[in-house]
C-alpha cells in the first residue's frame, strides 16, 4: 500500500489540482493532496480504533478468560 502512494506521489509531483476557494483560483500540487488523504486516514483510523477498544472495554456482558469450564 504504501509502495502504491509512493508511486502516486512521484507520478503526480508535477502536477497541480486547480480549485476555487470562496471564489479565489488555487493551485495545489497533486502530491500535497494525496499525502494530506494519507494522513487524514491515518487519524481517522486510529481515532476508530481507540473508540471501539474503549468500547469493548467497557461493554456492559461478561467475556470468557479463555478457559473452559
Amino acid at each position: 500500500m504504501k509502495a502504491l502512494l509512493v508511486a502516486l506521489v512521484v507520478m503526480l509531483a508535477p502536477a497541480h489540482v486547480r480549485f476555487a476557494v470562496l471564489g479565489v483560483p488555487v493551485s495545489v500540487p497533486a502530491a500535497w493532496l494525496i499525502l494530506a488523504a494519507e494522513i487524514l486516514t491515518a487519524v481517522v483510523t486510529t481515532w476508530l480504533a481507540v473508540r471501539m477498544i474503549r468500547r469493548f472495554r467497557s461493554a456492559p456482558w461478561v467475556r470468557s478468560n479463555g478457559v473452559a469450564s
